[in-house]
């Protein structure tokens, strides 16, 4: 299986991922990490010299048209709950900075980068608007559908879903038909 450096949130932390298919240096991919899973940029394949690096990020698929309708209205989102957190900010007085907002692919999770310390006052403050913005994007089952599919490693070629015919309700339908 081939191995890529994938960029990951706004910070663009590097990853090291596994991928079923060969892919492109720019090619947005959703991957799963420690945090959920996220949208990602492929960087580069991995090296043979790097070969021995952990993966830390497993590749599910290429983006799909129905990822990327998704990702601009996690997009939109996102820019409101950074406001939101900018002006709480503001308002109560505090010096923190907010950089960006990573707003997990699944709907699970809001990661607010900050510049400087953060102290109990404002992080109670970010955390309420996170639940607030969580909660607009987020229902279990929709974050469910969207991590499984139609079953386990939906979109990828192993998945089960697509090896069974499930994927013929399942919006990742097309992910699967073009990885077998």
């Amino acid at each position: 299986m081939p191995k890529y450096y994938v960029r990951v949130g706004s910070l663009a932390e590097v990853h090291v991922g596994l991928s079923d298919n060969p892919l492109t240096s720019g090619r947005r991919v959703i991957v799963r990490t420690s945090r959920g899973v996220e949208l990602a940029v492929i960087s580069a394949p991995v090296s043979q010299a790097g070969m021995d690096r952990p993966e830390t990020a497993r590749i599910l698929r290429p983006t799909s048209a129905e990822d990327e309708l998704l990702l601009r209205r996690l997009e939109r989102h996102k820019h409101r709950a950074v406001e939101a957190c900018r002006d709480a900010l503001k308002v109560s007085g505090s010096l923190a900075t907010v950089l960006d907002i990573d707003l997990v692919f699944d709907g699970g999770t809001l990661v607010i980068h900050f510049l400087g310390p953060v102290d109990q006052h404002e992080r109670e403050l970010t955390e309420q608007i996170a639940a607030r913005y969580e909660s607009i994007i987020r229902s279990r089952h929709f974050a469910k559908l969207l991590q499984d599919g139609c079953g386990p490693e939906c979109g990828t070629k192993s998945g089960t879903g697509c090896s069974s015919g499930a994927c013929s309700t399942c919006s990742l339908a097309g992910a699967c038909q073009e990885s077998s």
